[in-house]
């Protein structure tokens, strides 16, 4: 009887649990039951599968899968004195419906939006099964008129990001370059655009870089920071191209403008552009 009782009680507590995991993702604007958040004293550890919770399409070979990531948001993000550059490729930022939107590369340098498919919820799935958003997912909720966005994500830094809208629902004209502003309601906050860089254009508060570490399964593993013999031109030049050539795609306008300012930029940083050669072409894309 004891044991049969203690069983149940494991089986209750484990309900309960979940239930309060699913309340506290609710409280948090997350919307897929599949997502899961526990409330530290400094964070929101989100544990999600980030598969969609909508269908999706094929448009390209590969198909999503379920995976096993476990992000830390920031509960009360605070402005850095200095912005952080965002990984130009793999996750950057989580959606309320626990899918990752990835940065505006896709693994050949290109930007993702302009070389690939993407289906109606604007996702596709990456190489290594996951599901993600470049831009604002049309999936996870659609604009009324007049209004200003919800939030449909959390940023790295904790900053939540709202959708394409401001005010009385006409697109912000006062976004800086992380894609970020302030308003009386709100504080401070991003949007998504419709240009480049589509999500964030820069951290505006301090990153918990594990979520897009090594540790973390990205799309392709290489997610343009923190990796194993990294691009030396993203290595060393991203504060520097931020500074002198913000919000410009990855195109020989952006290298024209970095070689015309090399002179301000940093010695690790010229060193790279000296030794910069074009990428070889791959079959196929």
């Amino acid at each position: 009887m004891n044991i049969r009782t203690n069983n149940k009680s494991l089986v209750l507590l484990g309900i309960l649990l979940s239930w309060s995991s699913w309340a506290e993702a609710q409280a948090h604007h997350f919307t897929n039951p599949d997502v899961r958040v526990q409330i530290t004293e400094d964070y929101l550890e989100v544990s999600t599968t980030g598969y969609p919770d909508h269908k999706w399409e094929r448009v390209n070979p590969n198909r999503p899968t379920k995976q096993n990531f476990n992000f830390k948001i920031p509960r009360f993000p605070q402005k850095a004195s200095r912005t952080t550059p965002v990984p130009s490729r793999g996750p950057i930022a989580v959606a309320i419906n626990g899918v990752v939107f990835f940065g505006p590369e896709d693994r050949e340098g290109k930007i993702a939006l302009e070389n690939h498919g993407l289906d109606s919820c604007r996702g596709h799935p990456a190489p290594s099964g996951v599901y993600h958003y470049h831009c604002t997912p049309e999936c996870v909720h659609r604009d009324s008129s007049r209004q200003h966005s919800p939030v449909i994500g959390y940023a790295f830094d904790g900053f939540k990001i709202h959708g394409l809208q401001g005010e009385n629902g006409q697109p912000p004209k006062d976004l800086d370059q992380c894609n970020g502003h302030t308003d009386s309601e709100r504080d401070y906050h991003y949007h998504t655009t419709e240009k480049f860089p589509f999500v964030l254009g820069c951290y505006r508060g301090t990153p918990v870089t594990a979520n897009y570490g090594n540790r973390q399964k990205s799309g392709d593993g290489r997610n343009g920071m923190r990796r194993k013999g990294a691009d030396p031109i993203r290595q060393y030049c991203e504060v520097d191209r931020q500074k002198y050539c913000p919000n410009m795609p990855p195109s020989r306008e952006m290298m024209q403008c970095m070689m015309r300012n090399k002179n301000n930029f940093r010695a690790k940083c010229r060193e790279a552009l000296q030794n910069h050669r074009p990428p070889t072409r791959r079959r196929g894309g």
